[in-house]
């Protein structure tokens, strides 16, 4: 049985949806969080903090939990290249858009994610959704082309549409990430999986951020320690170990449509802290989404 077969024959259980419930919870907070402290330090130093310190905890937490500091052998390089799509430039991407963007129109764009690994499963991994999935693509697609009015954005700002540009750009590496994730069967446990992609987002993301913001003061309060070790312990390595975990029994796209809650939940969230609006075209947007969703949660 080849590695795809396999993964096609395991099924999601109430365990699986539990743990991306969990994740849709506290990606969605997390929105919030980060906005609110990117005031007080740079983007990148932002990441590589987060990167470095989950990294750092997970190693201590390794030899507790039983589990290998090192992947299996011939699995490195391949979990390496999905850290760095799914966390580093997935995260990386989203910290800059939401310099500009507000946290829950953000979360929207970013998690266009679902929309991205439908091709890209068929492409890299070769597995075919099925008409229910597509007609809950679809949907979603729709609930996004309607977010993305004129009226709700203002397509003649430049800045605004390179906060957009980072955004999309965030999604569509999340959804290659994903897609090349599913195309085997990995045996190294998800824990080590977890160390290995974050580690290796964090060799990416702290030199950058020495390149990159050196010099620039950071202004330590309650809030930003909060926020850091929220990222450590619960953000980043907790839900990415329940995100490659739901990823070994389902598909990416199907996958990606349950955490589409993440921004429906954080622009209402938004919504409540910051004000953000909620007009009859964005709860039409949520709407379809939702639909969208819940079709694909459905779907055989």
């Amino acid at each position: 049985m080849t590695d795809r077969t396999a993964a096609a024959h395991r099924t999601p259980g109430i365990a699986t949806y539990a743990q991306l419930a969990g994740a849709v919870l506290f990606w969605s907070t997390n929105w919030l969080l980060i906005k609110a402290v990117l005031p007080d330090i740079g983007p990148f130093t932002f990441n590589a903090l987060r990167f470095a310190g989950s990294a750092l905890l997970l190693a201590a937490l390794l030899p507790v939990l039983g589990a290998p500091v090192l992947p299996v052998h011939g699995e490195r390089g391949g979990l390496a290249v999905n850290g760095v799509l799914q966390i580093a430039a997935m995260l990386g991407l989203s910290s800059l858009g939401l310099l500009v963007v507000p946290p829950g129109r953000a979360a929207v764009l970013a998690y266009t994610m679902q929309l991205w690994a439908l091709p890209l499963a068929v492409l890299i991994a070769g597995e075919w959704p099925s008409g229910q999935r597509i007609l809950g693509g679809l949907l979603a697609f729709a609930g996004v082309l309607v977010f993305f009015n004129p009226a709700l954005v203002d397509w003649s700002d430049g800045r605004v549409l390179f906060g957009n540009a980072l955004l999309i750009g965030a999604a569509v590496s999340w959804a290659l990430g994903a897609s090349l994730y599913r195309r085997r069967t990995w045996r190294t446990p998800f824990w080590t999986q977890t160390f290995w992609q974050i580690g290796a987002s964090a060799a990416l993301v702290v030199p950058l951020a020495l390149l990159m913001e050196t010099g620039q003061s950071i202004h330590w309060t309650p809030m930003l320690l909060g926020v850091l070790v929220f990222n450590w312990l619960i953000a980043t390595a907790l839900c990415y170990w329940w995100w490659s975990k739901a990823l070994a029994v389902m598909p990416a796209s199907q996958a990606g449509q349950i955490v589409c809650l993440v921004p429906i939940t954080a622009l209402l969230e938004s919504a409540v802290i910051f004000g953000e609006p909620l007009n009859a075209e964005v709860l039409l947007s949520v709407g379809l989404i939702a639909a969208g969703i819940v079709i694909t949660a459905r779907a055989k």
